[in-house]
């Protein structure tokens, strides 16, 4: 990287081996997944006509998916013919009823392997892996060579990010007034993505918030805070990402405090960036610099901590800071935290209580996000990235201290 994010000294000692990269529990909740159905009708014309990008009418049959900050995002009901090749799927971004992009991809590699594998052997695995690289690579060459012949224009090569972990570099044809992107990241995903070129960027930051100057940053985080009657002090405003059934959590937390504080990444655009590959599994990911990357490119600063400190966090959100801890996880005493958080009291603190917090290094490894705290009865109040129903859920100070491992905490 050009800068260093600013880390505490003292923490810059905890290595990377003793740090368990959290995995996946929760599942997806959005419910049946909709899968569009192939036809072979091309729609190529009609996603770059005028009226599309003028009016807003988008051809054919869209379904309304679950988003975030108002934006409504659609998918396309069928996959057709674009550019000369079958897309995946086919997405629609609008803000405030503005169509600001279209997103066909064409390759996932989780799809892929998910779609293609048969066992999980050696063998197996790396001749997917062959299959995978070679299919991916025809792809590009096709994408590229139908969007230079449709535009008659060489691609220019640009780039979105400020950091060397996060900065992706794309292949931009012009076309009129609109942009055509093509976003390859090698061992990920093929996707075209259509927008006008006057919304083209250069930073992953939201247009609201390069805006602002830090101290209006600041203060404009510090009105999502809440106080009230009960002694909860709570943070407003961060939304949910869905892992799914990825070994997402680490990832999808991380998205859900820096979208808040206005960065515009989503998971599969993190996870390139933390070198996940092909299976389930975050092993071999380059964790703790996507963190350090991610909050560079939100501008913010990142302090790193062993193990949750109660005193401390308790600033942090007073200001609307996000916290996100990775901790050992239990699913009986996720049972307790999600109940208490309608209401129902949490055990006593007492040695036989304590004796049922997940502290050994055996415990599966989690990540949740700090959003309140309540002085008086000493609970954290927290959220999971599994869907709606995981706001609000509350431990005890202690339990997070005794069984957290590594805590970050975002400031402006």
């Amino acid at each position: 990287m050009k800068t260093l994010i600013l880390f505490i000294a003292s923490y810059l000692s905890i290595s990377l081996s003793c740090l368990a990269i959290p995995q996946n529990f929760g599942g997806n909740l959005f419910g049946a997944t909709f899968e569009p159905r192939i036809i072979n009708e091309d729609f190529t014309d009609d996603l770059i006509a005028a009226p599309v990008w003028i009016n807003n009418k988008l051809p054919g049959t869209w379904k309304s998916i679950p988003s975030l900050d108002g934006d409504e995002v659609k998918i396309l009901s069928v996959n057709p013919m674009l550019f000369g090749r079958h897309s995946i799927s086919v997405y629609a971004n609008e803000e405030k009823g503005k169509l600001k992009s279209i997103s066909i991809l064409y390759l996932d590699s989780e799809k892929f392997f998910n779609q293609t594998k048969t066992t999980t052997n050696t063998q197996d695995i790396k001749s997917l892996k062959r299959e995978f690289k070679k299919t991916y690579e025809t792809i590009e060459s096709s994408i590229n060579k139908a969007l230079y012949k449709y535009t008659k224009h060489r691609p220019e090569e640009s780039f979105v990010g400020q950091t060397d972990f996060l900065r992706n570099t794309y292949n931009d044809y012009k076309y009129g007034d609109l942009t055509l992107r093509v976003s390859a990241k090698d061992g990920q995903n093929i996707c075209l993505i259509i927008m006008r070129s006057e919304d083209v960027s250069k930073t992953y930051l939201s247009s609201e918030t390069t805006k602002l100057v830090k101290r209006e940053r600041r203060k404009q985080l510090q009105q999502n805070v809440q106080v009230r009657e009960s002694g909860d002090i709570k943070i407003n405003g961060i939304p949910m990402f869905l892992q799914g059934q990825r070994p997402y959590c680490a990832i999808s937390t991380l998205g859900m405090a820096t979208h808040y504080l206005g960065l515009r990444l989503g998971t599969d655009a993190l996870a390139a960036g933390a070198k996940f590959r092909y299976f389930n599994t975050a092993k071999g990911s380059k964790m703790l610099d996507l963190y350090r990357a991610a909050a560079e490119e939100s501008d913010a600063v990142l302090q790193r901590g062993r193990s949750f400190d109660f005193d401390r966090a308790q600033k942090y959100i007073e200001k609307g800071f996000p916290i996100v801890v990775w901790r050992r996880y239990s699913h009986k005493r996720n049972l307790l935290h999600s109940a208490a958080a309608h209401g129902a009291k949490l055990p006593e603190l007492t040695p036989n209580d304590r004796l049922t917090w997940p502290t050994s290094k055996d415990a599966p490894g989690h990540a949740s996000v700090i959003t309140g705290f309540n002085k008086k009865t000493g609970e954290v109040i927290f959220m999971e990235s599994w869907g709606e129903h995981a706001r609000n859920k509350r431990m005890r100070a202690e339990e997070l201290e005794a069984t957290s491992y590594a805590t970050f905490y975002f400031k402006i």
